[in-house]
């Protein structure tokens, strides 16, 4: 049983929903979300987490674009 299971708080600022996914500091912070404190992990709720999924999806395209085969 992990801490989202036991119901921690979203790290977001000023955000205080349950957290549903955690995933690695450094992920979360290049996706642009204003975080509590830095630690290992971040916890995120269900609306935060969207906003990251959105931000790294357009990060990973413009990564893609900038591969050059050769």
């Amino acid at each position: 049983m992990g801490k989202v299971d036991k119901g921690i708080d979203c790290s977001v600022e000023g955000c205080l929903n349950k957290a549903v996914r955690s995933l690695a500091f450094k992920k979360a912070s290049e996706a642009g979300l204003k975080l509590k404190k830095e630690s290992r992990r971040v916890y995120l709720c269900e609306d935060h987490y969207r906003e990251f999924k959105k931000a790294r999806r357009s990060m990973d395209k413009i990564e893609r674009m900038r591969w050059k085969p050769w």
